[in-house]
């Protein structure tokens, strides 16, 4: 992580969760961090509980940002290449899940999911790379993903959420390709998930214990959003010849893919084989 000491990153969804978390870890390892989000008093918290930490930790600012706002986006990365001299990481980590069925969900439930998880992350991207370029900077872009772009979630009414991120997993094989057409060194790296202590999580494990829930989710083991953070710093860390392009984490004593569970005889059978 020394290379990135005193560079500046943007991180998106910051203000809790995965994001906070990564902010947290970057700062730690003496990374500048543009903190972006829309709750302001929970921007100004974590910018309180970081700042003055020391001399070998990062600076935070933190900036209250719709980023499905394409000229808000844009009004940032300018503020960033006049004031901090340009971006070198930018972390896209907003991103939304709405249970929602194809056969009768709402229009705005989908649009949402897609305006922001591939839509935003991709202005943003595009933003940074701009920002990159301008500024010679060999930057590196992590999009966090998730299993759910690599595989079928099949509890119902999330498919919508797979699409997507499976979207994620597209276009960073194709803004990949589009920085080796025009020689570019940047990086771009997927982390991908499983399930994570979150809002977004638990939100949709409250709402499975709902009575006529069309959501069932039953022990689940799941990660700590300062595991997500720590595949972060893994991904950065790697020198200028190598890149991690997709980096898939799960909870130990869980699986990529979810499976039926076989009855208490099979597994007793298996037990004592």
């Amino acid at each position: 992580m020394e290379q990135w000491k005193g560079k500046v990153a943007i991180v998106t969804g910051a203000s809790a969760g995965i994001g906070e978390a990564i902010v947290v870890k970057l700062v730690k390892y003496g990374v500048h961090v543009v903190a972006l989000a829309r709750r302001e008093v929970k921007l100004k918290e974590l910018a309180e509980s970081l700042n003055g930490k020391g001399n070998n930790h990062g600076t935070i600012h933190t900036k209250v940002c719709d980023v499905t706002d394409e000229q808000a986006v844009k009004n940032v990365f300018s503020w960033v290449d006049s004031t901090l001299g340009g971006v070198s990481i930018l972390i896209n980590n907003a991103g939304i899940a709405r249970v929602s069925s194809l056969l009768n969900g709402k229009l705005e439930d989908w649009q949402e999911m897609m305006n922001l998880n591939v839509l935003a992350l991709n202005v943003c991207s595009r933003e940074a790379y701009q920002s990159m370029t301008r500024n010679k900077i060999d930057g590196h872009i992590i999009q966090v993903n998730s299993v759910a772009g690599h595989n079928i979630t099949p509890y119902f009414a999330m498919k919508m959420y797979n699409a997507s991120k499976h979207a994620v997993g597209v276009l960073c094989e194709g803004l990949r390709h589009e920085l080796q057409l025009v020689g570019s060194k940047i990086k771009v790296s997927s982390i991908s998930p499983g399930g994570v202590s979150t809002d977004l999580l638990l939100g949709i494990l409250e709402r499975s214990r709902e009575p006529n829930s069309t959501v069932q989710v039953n022990n689940i083991k799941i990660l700590q959003t300062e595991d997500v953070a720590n595949a972060v710093i893994t991904t950065l860390a790697t020198p200028p010849t190598v890149l991690i392009a997709e980096l898939t984490i799960i909870a130990n004593g869980s699986t990529i893919q979810a499976h039926f569970q076989p009855s208490d005889a099979v597994v007793k059978n298996l037990l004592n084989s």
